[in-house]
């Protein structure tokens, strides 16, 4: 059944990238500019992200991320619907930088790394990946999956293209000037295809366990810089024990390690330092507290022999990683040691567990507002 088009839609409009990172310094990134203050921690005890009346331009792909998505009807640039009845379910997966397409054991993926202007942003092609399973040589060929039926039938054979995407709310419309009821939050995501096909996709929500530690969200995250204090590597000998050994690049005191995080209009980032390149990337944290990071883009600056080396462990620790994150509060410290009154900023230790084994303890800072 088609759809009906809504004429207000929420249009997600870019990756931007054309920032103006930080160069060379000595000291960790600690006044990228801020689009809100947050002055005092904000967190809803029990907050679902997904539930929420109005989704903020920027939080968008990250709400999209709590969905699984599936392929319900294709409509073509003469606005005629594609038939897709003999197709095999196609799923779609949101990543901070890319987007998978699954069909059977098909794969494809189309990586963000190349961006131009709106209205149609991404800019990507089509790129087969590996199968999500293993193919038996002796099944049925009838069960294959044929071109004509297939995700590549619906893109644009080996030429890249220029997308979008879009929100179809179940109201008349849904913005931050208009907010909506927590029923009526879109649950159909729209790919547009410049000069080529829109793909329209119903969600389910994922079924995501409950977070550990404190409540955490975008706004606390982007309150503070955060100043790496600890971090571990985790393997396992022969007799199947824990060796835990702590990362020699992340300890150098020439080279500290900080992260701090930001709202664009449009998106949300991270930024990793170890003093000398500023760096950012695009991020998503889900309700169950799991941190996807995306590509991150830097700046090229030399930073000498050993700060290449830690900048680079920094990165490649980060760049489209998946993580866990918990949140603890430390005791408060006195102002000094005579002094009865305690610092009014609270205290945090931030607990990242790497998906690849390793574990980061992050502390909070207060922010130097300009």
């Amino acid at each position: 059944m088609l759809l009906p088009t809504i004429k207000r839609s929420l249009t997600i409009i870019s990756l931007s990238v054309a920032v103006g990172l930080m160069g060379c310094q000595s000291a960790p990134l600690n006044n990228i500019q801020q689009t809100s203050i947050v002055n005092a921690p904000v967190i809803k005890a029990n907050s679902n992200f997904t539930d929420e009346i109005v989704i903020k331009e920027s939080q968008v792909m990250q709400w999209v991320a709590h969905y699984d998505w599936q392929l319900a009807q294709v409509i073509n640039q003469g606005g005629k619907t594609v038939d897709i009845n003999d197709f095999a379910p196609i799923t779609l997966q949101v990543k901070p930088s890319s987007i998978s397409f699954y069909q059977g054991c098909e794969h494809y993926r189309m990586d963000f790394h190349a961006l131009s202007a709106p209205p149609y942003p991404y800019y990507s092609h089509l790129a087969k990946a590996p199968t999500t399973c293993h193919n038996d040589t002796n099944s049925d060929n009838k069960t294959a999956i044929k071109e004509n039926n297939s995700i590549q039938s619906l893109f644009a054979k080996y030429t890249p293209v220029r997308l979008n995407f879009e929100l179809l709310p179940t109201s008349s419309l849904t913005s931050e000037s208009a907010p909506v009821d927590k029923k009526a939050a879109p649950k159909h995501l729209v790919l547009n295809i410049e000069n080529g096909n829109r793909l329209i996709f119903t969600g389910a929500a994922k079924a995501l366990a409950a977070a550990n530690g404190l409540p955490i969200n975008n706004e606390l995250l982007e309150q503070y810089n955060w100043q790496l204090v600890s971090a571990v590597s985790n393997t396992y000998d022969d007799n199947g024990q824990l060796v835990r050994k702590p990362m020699g690049n992340f300890y150098h005191p020439d080279h500290p390690i900080s992260a701090s995080f930001e709202s664009w209009p449009n998106n949300q980032y991270a930024s990793f330092n170890s003093g000398c390149n500023g760096s950012r990337a695009p991020y998503f944290l889900l309700n169950d507290n799991t941190f996807k990071v995306g590509s991150i883009i830097s700046t090229v600056m030399g930073c000498g022999e050993t700060g290449n080396r830690i900048e680079s462990a920094l990165f490649d620790l980060m760049r489209d990683s998946s993580s866990h994150l918990m949140l603890s509060l430390q005791p408060s410290q006195p102002i000094s040691s005579t002094a009865n009154n305690q610092t009014d900023t609270p205290r945090y230790n931030l607990l990242q567990t790497m998906a690849t084994g390793e574990t980061l303890v992050w502390q909070n800072e207060a922010k130097n507002i300009p």
